[in-house]
């Protein structure tokens, strides 16, 4: 899970009931990018550490070996933020795809079209139906921002298949 889907699952108190239905990891970067933060912006989400490392499966360290691996194999992925990077980074260094069954929960465009170029974009997968399938209440799903929803990522799924990004 990357950094600005944690972060809205803190902002519609969701985190927990995420945590409790679907083994979450992530990568340190992602942690210390939720945890950080600009607090004088609107938009800034406070995030407890400690809530954020007890629903956590997982969180994985990366190298810069794992990074340059990814780099090198799909040089569009350098333009990813940090967090989506050392994300993808993981994933790619541990070789996961296609024979395990993982979501990618991002809502980062960049991040879905490099999902797409990795040959992973069936696996993203948004805010909204971990949400659903989490049986948090319609209220907190309707709260989340719209690029965490279905509609907004099956279109850039659709602009991804169809070549217009």
């Amino acid at each position: 899970m990357d950094t600005n889907v944690i972060l809205e699952a803190f902002r519609t108190n969701t985190w927990k009931a995420i945590c409790h239905n679907f083994a979450i990891e992530t990568v340190e970067k992602c942690v210390e990018e939720t945890l950080t933060g600009n607090q004088l912006n609107p938009r800034y989400t406070p995030v407890d550490r400690k809530i954020l490392i007890e629903g956590l499966t997982a969180c994985h360290q990366v190298t810069k070996q794992d990074i340059a691996k990814l780099i090198l194999s799909q040089p569009g992925c350098q333009g990813l933020d940090d967090g989506e990077l050392h994300l993808f980074a993981w994933l790619n260094a541990h070789e996961f795809f296609p024979n395990a069954l993982l979501l990618i929960s991002t809502a980062d465009k960049a991040a879905i079209v490099a999902a797409d170029s990795l040959g992973w974009l069936a696996s993203v997968e948004c805010l909204e139906k971990l949400l659903l399938k989490s049986g948090v209440t319609k209220t907190q799903r309707d709260s989340i921002a719209r690029h965490f929803c279905s509609d907004w990522l099956d279109k850039i799924k659709m602009k991804i298949r169809l070549k217009i990004f």
